[in-house]
């Protein structure tokens, strides 16, 4: 493993954040691999503990790291990109400047062109994992809230098949602060109706029909929309 290479007039902090961010992307490790301990960082850099403190709680924010507390902690690298976007969205969701129509606005003009992408670009492994999360989905069909994390994550799955990481992050936080907007929106009908949906999805892209994935998102997102416009003006209004 190479080493993290020395520092220079930046600010201690940042440099580090920088060295192991780069350490973590150029060597490609794995989420989940564990990093040296604060300690020793801090006996390997020269530099205070408190320095090496303040860099890792910018990798943490970044989502480049995941620290754990307890006899089993320690510093994990992670892969949890789209957590400062999902920081400035909500931050902006919270006090009233993104709204529920923002957001799908946006979901309206990238996920039609993300799924033409996946229909031209999935690979095998994309389509299996597609098919794994809705066979598995079918084994809970009356579970509602169970199906409703599945047919989000469905959504996921085909930004990653679109083979553009900028997707699969904006996906990630758009659908995290959807989450936390509508946290009680829970219509087992509803879920059932899109399950059905993503099934075609599914079929569009293992069959590399471009536009009828297109067609078919589009028609999703709409329909998505509708239902959960309604169920927040209900909320609202009781």
């Amino acid at each position: 493993m190479s080493t993290i290479r020395p520092l220079d007039r930046k600010r201690f902090s940042e440099q580090i954040a920088e060295n192991i961010r780069e350490k973590i992307l150029d060597e490609k490790l794995e989420t989940g691999h564990r990093l040296p301990t604060e300690r020793a960082l801090a006996e390997e850099l020269n530099v205070s503990r408190g320095v090496v403190r303040e860099a890792m709680r910018m990798l943490d924010a970044s989502g480049f790291i995941d620290i754990k507390k307890g006899p089993r902690g320690g510093i994990f690298v992670n892969d949890v990109y789209h957590k400062p976007m999902s920081n400035s969205l909500r931050g902006l969701a919270t006090h009233g400047r993104i709204t529920v129509d923002h957001l799908f606005d946006v979901r309206l003009f990238i996920e039609p062109y993300m799924a033409a992408e996946a229909a031209r670009s999935a690979k095998k492994s994309d389509v299996a994992a597609l098919r794994a999360l809705l066979a598995d989905a079918e084994k809970h069909r009356d579970d509602p809230a169970y199906l409703k994390a599945k047919n989000i994550e469905f959504h996921l799955l085909l930004a990653d098949a679109s083979a553009n990481p900028v997707l699969s992050i904006l996906m990630r936080s758009i659908t995290e602060i959807l989450l936390e907007i509508a946290y009680d929106f829970l219509n087992p009908a509803f879920e059932k109706e899109l399950f059905v949906v993503h099934k075609e999805v599914l079929e569009a892209i293992a069959q590399h029909r471009v536009e009828r994935a297109r067609k078919l998102v589009r028609e999703d997102i709409l329909f998505v929309r509708r239902k959960l416009t309604e169920s927040l003006r209900a909320r609202d209004s009781a």
